[in-house]
């Protein structure tokens, strides 16, 4: 359930036993109108004076509860993932546009229960349906929920000796904001003026490069399986469910 007040927005994830505000970037300003757009699962916000916010993908907040939470960690479902040429691509030129484009890519959402040992890392690997591995990343272990996005890379192809290495790219994978967090419940944030992610307290944002994959191919268009594991040394211990998702070309009406 969401309450749009005086003083901001706010999220109950009980039936509104208990209230949350939302920040990840939206200020405390009047929240005048709200819609949901069902295919996407985001939430559109106008405000008094401020424009307006889109809180992209709310679906993990479906999922978020004690249990969930108190779990070592715990990746949340997520919409298919869409690919297209950015080449050519630009921001509008509309000058009162204030907000990037969104990330292209899959955009995963997971929470860390608390830091994890030094010893240890926390990473994703992505299989596709015959159980074969197709890119491995590490991810932050620090405790708080958090947003990042895959470039629909696969690992980098190792070249033969006396050849070069791939040519260079955009580098491994960029997060996408931390999904905005609030007290235990937490949730993802929103966009000023258009979509994009916001920075909240469950997360930082900033890049990380994974295990690289600037050269690496591009994945087809199938689907796949993604589960977040503990590594320690060359061994890695699953955590939680996986989650599964498609990845298919941008459709010509998007609309």
């Amino acid at each position: 359930m969401f309450a749009g007040t005086e003083f901001g927005l706010f999220v109950s994830i009980d039936g509104g036993g208990n209230w949350v505000q939302l920040k990840g970037g939206v200020p405390t300003i009047q929240v005048r109108d709200m819609t949901v757009q069902k295919r996407e699962s985001d939430l559109v916000l106008g405000t008094f004076g401020r424009g307006f916010y889109i809180l992209d993908d709310f679906s993990p907040l479906r999922e978020i509860n004690a249990q969930t939470l108190a779990e070592d960690a715990r990746l949340f479902p997520l919409r298919d993932a869409v690919f297209f040429n950015m080449i050519g691509e630009g921001q509008a030129p509309e000058p009162t546009w204030t907000a990037p484009n969104p990330p292209m890519g899959a955009v995963f959402t997971y929470h860390v229960r608390q830091d994890l040992p030094a010893d240890t890392k926390l990473v994703l690997t992505i299989s596709d349906d015959t159980g074969k591995q197709v890119r491995r990343l590490d991810l932050p272990g620090t405790a708080g929920l958090r947003r990042f996005t895959w470039n629909l890379r696969g690992d980098p192809v190792t070249p033969a000796a006396g050849q070069g290495g791939p040519g260079g790219g955009r580098g491994g994978e960029a997060a996408a904001g931390a999904a905005g967090a609030a007290n235990a419940a937490g949730a993802a944030g929103g966009a000023q003026a258009g979509r994009g992610g916001g920075a909240g307290g469950g997360g930082g944002a900033g890049g990380f490069g994974g295990r690289g994959g600037g050269g690496a191919p591009q994945v087809p268009a199938v689907r796949y399986r993604a589960v977040l594991g503990k590594m320690v040394g060359d061994t890695v211990t699953s955590i939680g469910p996986p989650q599964f998702f498609m990845v298919m070309p941008l459709p010509e009406k998007n609309y």
